[in-house]
């Protein structure tokens, strides 16, 4: 059986979907792709792209890609001028001069590839002005032009956008492959299963079913920050469900963030610890999204009812949606522990 992009860990769906696309002469002009950041969006992306080129795509013996070739040698070693990345560089938004780019050089013929792939990291972060501005050469691009649009959230894409590219998404991955690859393949992980090992298990966890992700989370400076982000959501649900101590709430309070996307990505933690709780009454087996100890989930959920977590998941939901209509960052905390009862 022929091997596609096996270099990837997990995400088998997608890899098998592309590589036959390929293969069959069905490969559309442009894929959305879709998942978490740190999911293998972009690695999935770059080797698409060898595999397009591939010298040895149509033999059955061979992998696809093959890694070996002269294209796949390029496209890797990031030396190929036909593979284009276009990208936010930072910025919050992918804007209207970047597509006027990808819209002039789309019409030069590829250098030495089959194909021109051009990989839009962030396409999620395109403007509506850029949107628009791409839907021209959406429609009709040149036959050999090729368009990647990597992100984290589709729906944030116009529909005629949408409606001219197959969502493709990536699949979690489950904690046992993501702790086998980065500890035989980065020494600072290995390290740290050894010495810390429950903090390498909550570095696992918060990697959010994503290879890339707990790659980047090695870095101390990076998993410091999810860290205390972690430790928050876990002492603010267990004063949730533990006596009322008014002072304790407030001074808790206090050390949510004060800035929009920071406070919206606590709560979503918080959101998903509560999840973890209510499944974990459901069933001793359920899997984890947030918890690194089964065992202290179980103990929270059995120290409560179902109908308190559920109270508390809606008071979570509706401090997100206040956010999402710009409501004051401080006041959506404060209305948050009042619902909540803790204040």
């Amino acid at each position: 059986m022929k091997k596609y992009m096996e270099s990837i860990i997990g995400n088998e769906s997608l890899r098998k979907r592309l590589c036959e696309d390929i293969i069959s002469g069905s490969f559309s002009h442009a894929y959305i792709i879709e998942g978490i950041r740190g999911s293998g969006k972009h690695t999935v992306s770059v080797l698409t792209a060898a595999a397009l080129s591939c010298k040895r795509k149509g033999d059955p013996h061979a992998p696809l890609p093959c890694m070996e070739c002269e294209s796949c040698s390029k496209i890797l070693r990031e030396l190929s001028p036909d593979v284009i990345k276009v990208n936010s560089e930072g910025k919050a938004t992918l804007g209207v001069d970047k597509i006027r780019f990808l819209r002039e050089d789309v019409y030069i013929p590829p250098n030495d590839l089959e194909a021109k792939v051009y990989i839009i990291e962030d396409a999620d972060r395109l403007t509506v002005q850029a949107q628009n501005a791409f839907l021209l050469t959406l429609e009709e691009p040149p036959s050999y032009a090729v368009f990647l649009l990597l992100c984290e959230n589709s729906g944030a894409l116009l529909e005629t956008i949408r409606s001219r590219a197959p969502i493709l998404r990536t699949e979690p991955i489950p904690t046992e492959l993501i702790d086998e690859y980065i500890s035989r393949k980065d020494t600072r992980a290995s390290t740290m299963k050894q010495s810390s090992p429950a903090e390498y298990k909550e570095l696992i966890m918060a990697a959010e079913n994503g290879i890339g992700r707990a790659l980047e989370l090695l870095d101390k400076r990076s998993f410091d920050s999810v860290l205390t982000q972690r430790r928050l959501a876990k002492e603010f649900v267990s004063a949730a469900l533990s006596h009322h101590d008014p002072q304790g709430a407030l001074t808790l309070g206090a050390r949510f963030s004060t800035k929009r996307d920071g406070l919206a990505r606590e709560l979503e933690l918080i959101r998903t610890a509560l999840r973890d709780l209510i499944l974990s009454r459901k069933s001793d087996n359920a899997p984890l999204c947030f918890y690194e100890s089964r065992e202290d989930a179980i103990d929270l959920s059995d120290s409560t009812s179902v109908k308190r977590l559920l109270e508390l998941m809606e008071c979570v939901e509706r401090a997100l949606e206040r956010l999402s209509l710009n409501a004051n960052v401080k006041l959506t905390v404060t209305s948050l522990l009042s619902e909540c009862d803790m204040i």
